[in-house]
């Protein structure tokens, strides 16, 4: 009677390990977006007009010219408890973002102001495969996608 009782318990402790271990490997990871990225706006546009000022920075359009690099431009994202933020990082300066993630996907706005001292705000949204990101950025009448690539 002893022996089938120590059995028992054995048995059912090896069940309740197995279902603790299957419950936390399906439960939801959190993607690892932490980290610097080195971030390439690609010159497909949809929208139209000329665009003014920070808008057409933020589309690596070096301020409003169709097709003109927008030079180097980087992305550190930080997490500090359930906050997460993004410094963009362009010629024209650093904008620092709240942003928002779900699964493997981070949204986040920038306003800059462009050269008319007008306020532009810009949307950005990307998925992470691995260590690339991509993604579009929109504001006004412009749709953009970009990449990003962890750096280092």
């Amino acid at each position: 009677m002893q022996k089938s009782k120590v059995r028992f318990s054995i048995y059912v402790f090896a069940i309740l390990l197995f279902v603790s271990a299957a419950i936390a490997h399906a439960a939801p990871q959190e993607s690892n977006f932490v980290g610097t990225w080195n971030m390439t706006v690609n010159s497909d546009q949809s929208g139209g007009g000329r665009q003014s000022g920070d808008q057409g920075e933020a589309q690596g359009e070096g301020g409003g010219h169709r097709g003109a690099g927008g030079g180097a431009q980087t992305i550190t994202i930080t997490k500090d408890g359930d906050t997460f933020k993004v410094d963009h990082k362009t010629h024209r300066g650093d904008v620092v973002s709240n942003a928002t993630v779900s699964g493997n996907t981070i949204s986040w706005a920038e306003e800059r102001k462009g050269r008319d001292g007008d306020s532009h705000t810009t949307q950005f949204k990307a998925t992470l495969n691995g260590d690339s990101m991509s993604g579009t950025l929109a504001g006004g009448q412009f749709n953009r996608t970009f990449t990003a690539k962890r750096a280092g």
